[in-house]
């Protein structure tokens, strides 16, 4: 979906043009213009509603207004913190330090499994 700044309209698709500059043959300028007054000045809009609350944008953007934003973003935030905490867990470690063990052997043990096999080998 597109919207054009001139005449303020929306529309799917844009209308292309191919300007010859006085040439027989290509390479010919491409361009893209609003199908209803054939201006440049258009943007695409992405997002259709506000990432943080979901009511509907009416211009290109990912939040309707700044206290959404501010909000969206501390949340974004405080997500990719909790992300980043998880990947450092101890069981975390523990399932890639399996899976790599597994690789590694060509085997396909269980976290028990490969707990269990651990613990031998450190009496052992």
């Amino acid at each position: 979906m597109y919207y054009c700044q001139d005449c303020k309209k929306e529309f799917e698709f844009v209308e292309v043009v191919f300007q010859r500059h006085g040439l027989d043959n290509p390479p010919f300028e491409r361009l893209k213009l609003c199908p209803f007054c054939h201006s440049d000045n258009f943007k695409e809009l992405t997002g259709t509603h506000c990432r943080y609350c979901g009511s509907k944008l009416s211009i290109k953007g990912d939040y309707c207004s700044i206290y959404c934003r501010k909000i969206g973003e501390k949340l974004w935030e405080k997500e990719t913190n909790e992300k980043f905490e998880r990947k450092k867990s101890l069981l975390q470690l523990t399932l890639q330090e399996i899976d790599s063990y597994n690789k590694s052997h060509k085997t396909r043990l269980s976290y028990g499994q490969y707990i269990a096999l651990k613990k031998e080998n450190l009496n052992g």
